[in-house]
């Protein structure tokens, strides 16, 4: 356990982000929907690993056989403005079918797309937080 320089005492680690970690039957395709459809940017691509980022957003794909990976894989992403975010995508036909924008009981907005893979990226707007 690490301590603190002056007291000696024992310091609670600090959890400063969390990476989602999708599978994907090919990374470079994933980076190219992500990258051409959700306007991120390519970090990087290792063949079987990769990533893309936006704003203060990362997430990472690695490569898969098993296809049916995606089908229980997901992530959340938080954003600001998420109603042009949402008309943004619903203009390309993102939107996933049971996904529409909507308020939620516990204080959000949210809608999902599904990338090719199958994996369900939820979209998410705290109430105060933006638009």
């Amino acid at each position: 356990m690490a301590k603190d320089e002056l007291t000696g005492m024992p310091t609670s680690a600090y959890f400063a982000r969390g990476i989602p970690m999708l599978p994907v039957a090919n990374v470079r395709a994933a980076i190219d929907f992500w990258v051409d459809q959700l306007e991120f940017k390519m970090s990087f691509n290792a063949g079987e690993y990769g990533g893309v980022r936006r704003d203060a957003i990362e997430v990472h794909f690695w490569r898969t056989d098993d296809a049916t990976l995606a089908q229980y894989s997901s992530c959340r992403i938080e954003v600001t403005e998420i109603h042009e975010l949402y008309s943004a995508y619903r203009a390309r036909n993102l939107i996933h079918p049971r996904g529409d924008i909507a308020a939620t009981p516990w204080g959000t907005t949210e809608f999902k797309v599904l990338d090719p893979d199958g994996n369900c990226l939820t979209f998410v707007e705290v109430f105060g937080q933006g638009s």
